[in-house]
């Protein structure tokens, strides 16, 4: 027991002496700084002859709490203690020195330096001077040796300046043309009244004797030989070609090979620019300019999709042989729009044998090898139907859904038996149209393999066109079998049929 004691003891002796330590080693540190952040200080002393303390006002500064209380003592007071405040609440020791830890690790002070001959006014100057002040020659070396700085106001720098240069060539851009548009105005108003002088003062046999000197002074202008100005002119004839009819278009026609404006558009087609290549393509195209057929050759494979559509239509329009090879050995996919131009072209033209389809259908291009298959509906081409059942067994099934539609339109009886093979097809729609082109050149077989079909249900398209071609074949089988199979949508398909009003819904 002695002993445990012994051990208290030892040990509340040795921790008061670390608290006088703390205690000591705190107040010398505000001796030292006299003024910390959020701290103020109070004496509490008790006069001579008193027994209730009193409570001094608010110091700032520890060294003049501590002169205050020497001032005290020396007047005869008999005790003191001064009271500690952070943010004017009142701390015991212990928090001050845990405070004061806090300050000196993170370097939260000022030391105070002669405190006793600085006065209030000089001590801001005393405190200024203790900052890491630096002259102003020596920032600036630092940014300009700050790398981080300098890239920042290069891109800053490079940014404005390409601000600048893009705002000087919108600039520019739009004044010219604004300009440009200003001369085509006047271009426009050059070429009308000439142009029309032509077309209703004079006849074709006049138009044609007429010399290049002749037309051109009739124009009045110094601009003819500027491309801006050929362009104009070649856009008025243009536009009044499509617009009029017999005598009018051979009369502008010798008006544009006269003045050599198809040299001109023919030039276009050497250019670089795909526009260019466009526009003078479709002024050959419209003005059935036939020399500029060997320069359209070069355009027929290129990669830009409105050069090759147009110099396809036109090589086709302006060439006196009808030859299809050159589309046959196209790599690009033929779009429905080229499609719908090149009919066009086509269409014009005898379907005795002068167009080549065969070539089309033997073509390593899938959509060209289509477009073969429905220029031989388009065209009433029965010559071509044989080649058209040669290559259906091989053929996709898109070619073939053409195949079947072509057979339907020029009604190849001769075909039946094909017919009948891809009737038998797991694909519902080459087996509908199949079923329709039945009731057109069916046969015993036909109605055969229909009533087959009929005993299961099959989708209601493929339903009705087999109901059409039964009812087309032999209209009593249809009605043996709506009233043998009993299934109520083969009734109601039967009155559909035999409605007159619904014949063509």
């Amino acid at each position: 027991m002695f002993i445990i004691s012994t051990v208290f003891i030892a040990k509340t002796m040795s921790a008061s002496a670390f608290q006088l330590e703390d205690s000591l080693r705190t107040t010398a540190f505000l001796q030292q700084v006299g003024k910390v952040e959020l701290m103020s200080y109070r004496l509490g002393y008790t006069l001579a002859g008193e027994n209730s303390e009193k409570l001094s006002g608010e110091f700032l500064d520890y060294n003049r709490v501590l002169a205050f209380r020497d001032s005290v003592e020396e007047e005869g007071s008999s005790r003191s203690s001064i009271h500690y405040y952070i943010s004017e609440e009142e701390k015991d020791i212990q928090s001050i020195t845990s405070y004061i830890d806090i300050i000196r690790k993170n370097d939260l002070y000022i030391a105070q330096q002669d405190t006793g001959n600085v006065d209030e006014g000089n001590s801001l100057i005393i405190e200024a001077n203790k900052l890491g002040f630096k002259p102003f020659y020596k920032f600036r070396r630092r940014i300009l040796t700050d790398i981080k700085f300098i890239i920042f106001i290069g891109i800053l720098a490079l940014f404005i300046i390409t601000f600048f240069v893009l705002l000087f060539f919108i600039i520019i851009v739009r004044s010219r043309n604004a300009r440009k548009e200003r001369q085509v105005k006047e271009y426009e108003d050059t070429c009308r009244e000439p142009l029309s002088t032509f077309l209703f003062a004079y006849d074709v046999a006049e138009v044609k004797q007429l010399t290049y000197e002749e037309i051109n002074v009739l124009f009045a202008t110094n601009d003819f030989k500027k491309p801006l100005f050929k362009d104009t002119l070649i856009k008025e004839i243009v536009n009044l070609n499509k617009n009029l009819k017999g005598d009018f278009k051979e009369k502008l026609k010798v008006i544009y090979t006269t003045l050599k404006l198809d040299d001109h558009s023919i030039r276009k087609l050497k250019s670089s620019n795909w526009e260019l290549q466009a526009t003078g393509t479709m002024e050959l195209y419209e003005m059935n300019i036939e020399k500029a057929v060997p320069h359209l050759e070069k355009l027929l494979d290129s990669k830009n999709f409105v050069v090759r559509s147009t110099a396809v239509r036109a090589y086709l329009q302006l060439s006196s042989k009808k030859e299809l090879s050159f589309l046959s050995q196209q790599n690009y996919p033929l779009s429905r729009w080229q499609q719908m131009g090149l009919y066009r072209v086509l269409r014009n033209t005898s379907s005795t044998g002068q167009i080549h389809l065969k070539t089309l259908l033997m073509s390593d291009n899938d959509s060209v090898r289509v477009f073969g298959v429905k220029l031989v509906r388009l065209l009433g081409r029965m010559d071509v139907i044989e080649k058209l059942s040669q290559m259906f067994p091989t053929a996709s099934l898109e070619e073939q859904y053409e195949i079947i539609k072509t057979f339907n339109s020029l009604s190849a009886h001769t075909e039946i038996d094909l017919v009948h093979r891809s009737f038998q097809s797991k694909d519902i729609k080459l087996a509908t149209l199949s079923a329709e082109l039945m009731g057109g050149i069916g046969n015993e077989i036909s109605v055969a393999l229909l009533v087959e079909k009929l005993r299961t249900e099959t989708p209601f398209s493929l339903e009705k066109c087999m109901m059409t071609s039964l009812y087309k074949l032999d209209e009593e089988m249809m009605n043996w079998v709506v009233g043998h199979f009993e299934r109520p949508r083969l009734e109601l398909i039967r009155k559909h049929i035999q409605d007159s009003l619904l014949e063509n819904v």
